[in-house]
C-alpha cells in the first residue's frame, strides 16, 4: 500500500473515532513514539497503553478535528484538534501536530509537536 492510501486511511479511521483500529492496521509492532514534551515510547503494546491512560483522565470530548494529511516522501502530518474536559476538572484545546514516518506499508514512527 502507498503514503498516500495508508495515510489517507489513518485519517479517515480517526475521523469515524477507529484509532485503535488505525493503529492495529497500519503501526509496526516495533512503532516508535515520541510526545511533544520528549516522552519516547517503542512498541505498539506501550502505544495503546498511552492512548488506554491517557483516555481516563478524560471527561468529555466537546469537539475534535483532524486535518487532510500533507504527504512527504515516506512521512505524512496532521493537525489534530480537541476540546477536552478532563477529570480533574481542566478544559483545554489540544492543537497539535502530529508526523508519521512509513515503511515497507507501516507506520515505524510517530512525533507529535504541541504547546503545552
Amino acid at each position: 500500500m502507498k503514503i498516500e492510501q495508508i495515510a489517507h486511511e489513518v485519517v479517515k479511521l480517526i475521523r469515524e473515532g477507529k484509532n485503535k483500529q488505525a493503529k492495529d492496521t497500519f503501526y509496526a509492532d516495533d512503532i516508535v513514539s515520541i510526545e511533544g514534551n520528549g516522552d519516547k515510547l517503542a512498541g505498539i503494546e506501550a502505544i495503546h497503553q498511552k492512548s488506554t491512560d491517557w483516555a481516563a483522565q478524560v471527561s468529555e470530548v466537546h469537539s475534535a478535528s483532524v486535518s487532510d494529511p500533507l504527504i512527504a516522501a515516506d512521512h505524512f502530518a496532521l493537525n489534530i484538534k480537541m476540546d477536552i474536559s478532563y477529570k480533574n476538572g481542566y478544559r483545554g484545546v489540544m492543537d497539535e501536530i502530529a508526523v508519521y514516518e512509513v515503511k515497507d506499508g507501516k507506520i515505524v514512527f510517530e512525533q507529535f509537536f504541541f504547546k503545552s
